[in-house]
């Protein structure tokens, strides 16, 4: 159990570190089938929903709309701190998107098989 909150922890402390990056210092992986930012907040935010998922006891009563408002909330909050800044990193609605894209696909994957 222990081993599982460290994970999800260790994720969500490196979705910031990730978030906190200069644009101009992400390499480019060179290819355009989707925008290389939208798939990397996806699946930041996918991995996020599956950890936390997976953490949390079944018991906890409404665990899968704690992991959804913690997510949103934390999808919205790094875009916000994104935009405060003071090197290239600019808020962006359409990652605030692709976040809760990935945390719902989460969600619903480790919902339907439980």
């Amino acid at each position: 159990m222990l081993r599982r909150y460290a994970l999800a922890i260790g994720w969500t402390l490196l979705i910031l570190a990730g978030c906190s990056i200069p644009g101009n210092d992400i390499p480019d992986v060179g290819f355009d089938l989707f925008e290389q930012d939208k798939l990397i907040h996806f699946t930041f935010f996918l991995v996020y929903g599956l950890l936390w998922s997976r953490a949390l006891p079944d018991t906890v009563p409404g665990k899968f709309a704690w992991v959804g408002i913690s997510g949103i909330l934390y999808g919205v909050g790094t875009e916000i701190y994104q935009g405060m800044l003071p090197w290239d990193r600019t808020p962006d609605p359409m990652d605030a998107m692709a976040n809760m894209t990935g945390l719902l696909i989460a969600i619903l994957y480790y919902g339907l098989r439980k």
